[in-house]
């Protein structure tokens, strides 16, 4: 009877360490999310207060080793926020405000002009029928010729009850979360300090490099990309006001904030200054002007902000970012958002060390 290779042994071997850590990894991934699914309306406020503990702490560092008290550094790291908050709310709600109020003033011209130039040319461009009156879209929509989204609408409005119903959970939440943002931050390094404890010594250094790891690329994603974020929107401020469209400063903020999630604000952006365009000036140059700065906030993004701010050694890619948006903002809304980007860069980093592993082993590499 022949005696089982070496080879083959260890083979097995690590068919079957990886088949338990695979069970056990699989059970306590399902106990989490099981965990967040059932409390994820209490655990929002936290993970809010959380991710701004987190993005705050680098900086209440470096006041503390200057010599400053923590909580001192806290409090005036607050208050200066506040303030920058207060000044911004105060320079672009009165600006609003006018944008909307001109937009309202010239909506009728701005209706005249859609339905007796901007409708003919595109109906001689495309080839295309499209109404020109309430009357005439009212009788397509009857006959059929325009489909009436009526299950989207269903959806949007039960999505609207749904936020209105939760306006007081909501509203207690936004006065929590500076509070347990504030006890976060006091605490926060003790808190690592004391977590670290829990892990047995023969697995902490291993711990401690994957940690590391997973908050070099959530720190470099999070907090690069709020700043590229505020880059782009004060940028496409600047050019749709100077361009001279309606809600110029709107549609950049609004940009600005939607370029968190990678592609989106660049894409809101384009596509409302073109609509604003059209509206107010037709087919004319100052559409290419909008498409030239588009091209030009673009430009700078990819090859100046991004590589200085962000840097390349993020590691995420913005179709994970936007895959795991998608999944977590499904499983668990505000709070998967929330979590979504350190998942996926705990995924990452586990993932690569599984394959690593299996690349380094016997199974791979062959007798």
């Amino acid at each position: 009877m022949a005696l089982p290779s070496p080879s083959s042994e260890s083979d097995r071997d690590f068919v079957v360490r990886s088949a338990r850590w695979a069970i056990v990894a699989g059970v306590s991934l399902a106990a989490l999310l099981a965990l967040l699914w059932v409390l994820k309306a209490a655990l929002t406020p936290l993970a809010a207060a959380f991710v701004i503990a987190y993005l705050l702490d680098p900086v209440i560092d470096r006041f503390e080793s200057r010599g400053i008290r923590r909580s001192i550094a806290i409090f005036v790291l607050l208050a200066l926020s506040t303030l920058a908050l207060a000044g911004l709310l105060l320079f672009v709600i009165p600006k609003l405000q006018r944008e909307i109020g001109a937009l309202a003033e010239r909506m009728p011209a701005y209706l005249d002009q859609l339905n007796t130039v901007v409708i003919p040319q595109l109906e001689n461009r495309f080839h295309l029928q499209l109404p020109h009156t309430l009357d005439d879209l009212i009788a397509r929509v009857r006959s059929g010729e325009i489909p009436l989204p009526l299950e989207e609408l269903r959806g949007l409005v039960e999505g609207a009850f749904r936020y209105v119903t939760g306006t007081v959970s909501a509203a207690v939440g936004l006065v929590v979360i500076p509070i347990l943002a504030y006890y976060l931050l006091v605490e926060f390094d003790h808190l690592v300090a004391r977590a670290a404890q829990y892990v047995p010594p023969r697995s902490r250094p291993y711990v401690t490099e994957k940690v590391q790891t997973v908050d070099r690329l959530v720190s470099g994603f999070l907090r690069g990309q709020l700043l590229v974020a505020a880059s782009l929107g004060v940028l496409y401020a600047i050019g749709f006001s100077l361009i001279g469209l309606d809600l110029a400063v709107g549609v950049g903020l609004l940009a600005g904030a939607l370029a968190l999630v990678p592609y989106l604000g660049s894409a809101f952006a384009l596509a409302a200054a073109s609509v604003l365009c059209v509206l107010k000036f037709g087919f004319d140059g100052h559409l290419l002007a909008v498409f030239a700065w588009y091209a030009i906030c673009q430009t700078l993004e990819s090859f100046v902000l991004t590589p200085r701010i962000v840097g390349h050694s993020v590691g995420l890619h913005p179709a994970v970012v936007i895959v795991a948006l998608l999944i977590f903002g499904d499983l668990f809304g505000f709070l998967g958002l929330l979590i979504a980007v350190p998942g996926a860069a705990v995924v990452k980093v586990f993932v690569e060390e599984a394959l690593a592993t299996y690349r380094r082993s016997s199974l791979f590499e062959g007798p």
